[in-house]
């Protein structure tokens, strides 16, 4: 993908000291191929990275409940085999705190999907969600009485499912 055989070592699994700097380097040259006009920060907690894309094409990485965000988050942590066994866990990619104000946004409709279950006393399906997305919905909702999750569906169409408490 690049010309910078050191990025090209580090996508292919060998891993460099300065991983943090790997994968800045890795998305600069992605959004440039792209053409795409962002600017890439990148920050390293333990053994999780952060990238932070900001910039005039922000609406495009956010449009579709951020599905360009999320495949580009995807294909970094593919490239870069993130996992247990890995110097990097994973690779979370963020455009000025969206994934913030998105998680604050599944934790509210939780809350207001489980008073409409708890109140008409009926399942609810929610619209399909990321695996990321239904973490978050499946946790706000464990602490609220009256109610259970499930997940249903398959790949792209799976989504909670809101269910009276038995």
């Amino acid at each position: 993908m690049t010309n910078d055989p050191a990025v090209n070592q580090q996508a292919s699994g060998v891993l460099r000291a300065d991983l943090g700097e790997a994968v800045g380097d890795f998305c600069r040259e992605l959004i440039a191929r792209l053409h795409l006009s962002l600017h890439a920060e990148v920050r390293e907690q333990g053994r999780t990275v952060w990238v932070n894309l900001s910039g005039p094409d922000r609406p495009i990485l956010l449009s579709n409940t951020a599905a360009v965000l999320n495949s580009v988050e995807y294909v970094v942590n593919k490239a870069f085999r993130t996992g247990k066994e890995e110097k990097i866990a994973t690779i979370v990619f963020d455009s000025d705190h969206y994934r913030q104000y998105r998680e604050a946004e599944l934790k509210l409709l939780a809350q207001i999907a489980s008073q409409k279950v708890i109140a008409q006393g009926r399942p609810l399906n929610l619209q399909p969600m990321t695996p990321r997305e239904r973490r978050i919905v499946h946790l706000a909702l464990a602490s609220i009485e009256g109610v259970r999750s499930q997940s249903d569906g398959e790949g792209d169409h799976r989504s909670i499912t809101i269910y009276p408490a038995d």
